[in-house]
């Protein structure tokens, strides 16, 4: 036999096998590059609440948020509603810190479409106060027989229940902290962060 013809074929019968074995590899699911892992894509999800006065929900002088209990993906960014029909103030200290709006992606809120970082001490009427997430949406009081829209984004990082709390004195007692301030369900309730 030519000793050049048993050179190429033992080349071509090598090419043939490796070709193959690359072949076998990649239908077999295996790869020979490691795998990239790609990131979850941004979620963005819509919540809505809606701020009930003691008149519609049967209890006169306890206001309600409702839902006051909600869920969304560790992750994601929110887009969180509030629509209020209440009336009533709730007056803060002039200095204090939940007349301003804090832990929003832009750093304000939307009132009826106007952008704000801050609401007028008098003219507090609730609060949408998360500690943990270090996020407070002021709740301007709304017109007589009307509502009042706020708006605002923010972002969930982690994962875990956290409780939220109107931090303005809008329920029943002397000083404003008695009834629906101290009550689940009400003035009260919790955002479920669920892990992806």
């Amino acid at each position: 036999m030519n000793r050049s013809f048993i050179v190429k074929s033992a080349l071509l019968s090598a090419t043939v096998f490796l070709a193959a074995g690359c072949g076998t590899a990649a239908a077999n699911g295996a790869s020979s590059t490691p795998a990239v892992s790609h990131p979850a894509a941004a979620v963005t999800v819509a919540r809505s609440m809606t701020i009930l006065t003691g008149k519609m929900d049967g209890k006169p002088g306890w206001p309600k948020y409702t839902p006051s209990v909600w869920a969304a993906p560790q992750g994601s960014t929110v887009t969180l509603t509030i629509v209020s029909h209440d009336d009533g103030t709730a007056p803060l200290p002039s200095n204090s810190p939940y007349t301003k709006v804090s832990g929003t992606v832009t750093g304000n809120e939307l009132v009826d479409g106007k952008a704000v970082t801050t609401v007028n001490a008098q003219d507090v009427a609730h609060t949408f106060t998360v500690p943990g997430l270090n996020l407070n949406l002021p709740i301007p009081v709304a017109p007589t027989g009307g509502t009042v829209t706020v708006k605002a984004t923010f972002k969930l990082p982690k994962s875990g229940t956290f409780d939220w709390q109107c931090e303005a004195p809008c329920g029943t007692g002397s000083t404003g902290w008695g009834g629906p301030m101290i009550t689940p369900g009400f003035m009260e309730g919790s955002i479920n962060i669920t892990a992806q």
